[in-house]
């Protein structure tokens, strides 16, 4: 049974920094691991959407969690992105994952190659049936084509090894429900930056969130607060960080506000892949002037 290492708390999805040559940056991800270990957090998701994972090579993506895992040294659970459209390669990528140190993996839907849900159950269940580690499917919608329904998410949440879901659908009243349905057997968290107090309230343990590159101290302390009981203090962060949000919850060129936000605060970003573009002027002024909202300018 894995159901006792269910994932909660504030877990930052992790910009993967890379030199100014585009090669990864071994000695930006230490500092950018002890920056977010410093702030609080639970855990750290390496290999996700903001770590443009989708860019990488198969030999970078275990570069990138070996570094993360000799980084975080055991102070926080780490966890890997290892989604890919075929359930063959995602077992692979997994494998990867495991041996590269990954105490969990998170998973995306498969995307291109769109399953029905009867497909969408086999692709997990095979997975976990294959690795034996700690499994987190990944609900985005939008991005990928495929909807994790709330049958198959009954369904998933009974397998030993699935101990949490990431859902960035944006739909507050589908994940409610989630939550409802199989809160009490996995961790639902939410990935929606500019979603925060609302998740919380309706009983999210926790978030796997791109915002924590920028502000993680500020996130964790939101989350807290609200656990505390304290929603006046929760609000006031809130407001602060909800420009930031809001700047970087973009549908193109994500994660490229991430990762200018991160290089205005001068910490190690480096620039976004191809076919991710920088950032014109004016939206690197819209950065720049919502983290002079959040005081962090």
């Amino acid at each position: 049974m894995r159901k006792d290492v269910k994932p909660k708390g504030i877990i930052p999805a992790m910009i993967t920094p890379f030199t100014e040559s585009g090669e990864i940056d071994v000695s930006g991800i230490k500092a950018t691991v002890d920056f977010l270990v410093d702030s609080g957090v639970s855990g750290i998701l390496c290999n996700g959407s903001t770590g443009e994972a989708i860019v990488l090579t198969r030999e970078e993506r275990i570069k990138v969690t070996e570094a993360t895992v000799s980084a975080a040294k055991g102070r926080v659970q780490v966890i890997a992105g290892t989604g890919a459209p075929s359930t063959n390669e995602t077992i692979r990528l997994t494998q990867d994952a495991k041996t590269a140190g990954a105490d969990a993996v998170l998973v995306i839907t498969p995307f291109y190659e769109i399953p029905n849900q009867e497909g969408l159950y086999a692709h997990y269940d095979s997975l976990a049936e294959t690795v034996d580690i700690p499994i987190l499917p990944y609900n985005i919608p939008q991005h990928t084509g495929v909807e994790i329904a709330l049958d198959t998410l009954k369904r998933l949440a009974e397998i030993d090894n699935i101990v949490g879901l990431k859902d960035s659908s944006g739909n507050i009243s589908q994940f409610a429900e989630m939550i409802r349905l199989v809160g009490d057997k996995i961790s639902v968290l939410t990935g929606c930056d500019d979603l925060l107090i609302s998740s919380f309230v309706l009983g999210s343990p926790g978030g796997i969130l791109a915002l924590c590159n920028i502000a993680a101290r500020m996130v964790v302390d939101l989350f807290e607060s609200l656990s505390a009981g304290d929603l006046g203090k929760a609000r006031e962060l809130n407001f602060k960080l909800h420009p930031i949000a809001r700047a970087i919850s973009v549908a193109e060129n994500f994660p490229g506000p991430v990762k200018e936000a991160v290089s205005q605060l001068g910490r190690p970003a480096g620039p976004t892949r191809r076919p991710i573009t920088p950032l014109s002027v004016k939206a690197k002024e819209e950065i720049r002037d919502a983290l002079r909202m959040a005081e962090l300018l």
